[in-house]
């Protein structure tokens, strides 16, 4: 894909009437609704969606293997290109499907896409809530640390601390007291590192 097609499909991503890839997300999103298939955005346009910009030439869709196979092969507006893989035909872009069930070898379970999204009346989809990203970004992070090492590994960790970032009000260490107990410390890690880079000064104490 060239830089000036993916420009292109980024569009204003920030107003969702101005997006390539947010239209291609109400097409699907409008075919689950038909089809009473439970999802919700993950990956870089939910990374978006909660503020922190970035570009992105595919979607990643969290659904239920059992609900998603039973409406398989696709043909349509959604062609599907394999188990976990379809295409929007009037755009051409890739979306990734992502199995909830499947053991992807994290450090925590791939959430459940029935409690983990929730309804963007501005987008008109079901994206992934913020504490739900923040803790797959780190899950992930960790794993492809551990696989591939820090090259690899450092986007998901950058997504991490710019979704923190974006949204300092709704970060603190008793909202991180309810995160899985295997991510906490290394997304209040982050969290710390942020409000030093924000205030410009020494280590800062924990707000509580």
């Amino acid at each position: 894909m060239t830089a000036e097609r993916l420009l292109r499909l980024n569009g204003d991503l920030g107003d969702p009437e101005r997006s390539g890839l947010m239209d291609v997300i109400r097409r699907f999103h409008s075919f689950c609704h038909a089809h009473d298939l439970s999802y919700c955005v993950i990956g870089g346009m939910a990374v978006v969606r909660d503020g922190a910009p970035r570009t992105t030439a595919n979607v990643d869709i969290l659904t239920l293997k059992k609900e998603w196979t039973r409406l398989l092969p696709l043909e349509g507006e959604l062609r599907s290109t394999g188990i976990d893989t379809c295409v929007d035909t009037e755009s051409g872009v890739k979306i990734d499907i992502l199995f909830a069930e499947d053991d992807w070898g994290m450090v925590m379970p791939m959430p459940d896409p029935r409690t983990a999204g929730e309804y963007d009346e501005k987008a008109r989809a079901f994206f992934m809530g913020l504490h739900d990203l923040v803790q797959l970004k780190m899950a992930v992070y960790l794993s492809k640390l551990t696989e591939y090492g820090k090259a690899t590994a450092a986007k998901d960790l950058g997504d991490v601390y710019a979704l923190i970032k974006n949204n300092p009000p709704k970060f603190s260490n008793e909202v991180f007291s309810r995160y899985h107990s295997a991510l906490r410390d290394h997304c209040l890690e982050v969290y710390e590192e942020v409000l030093r880079s924000e205030n410009g000064s020494g280590k800062r104490q924990r707000n509580t």
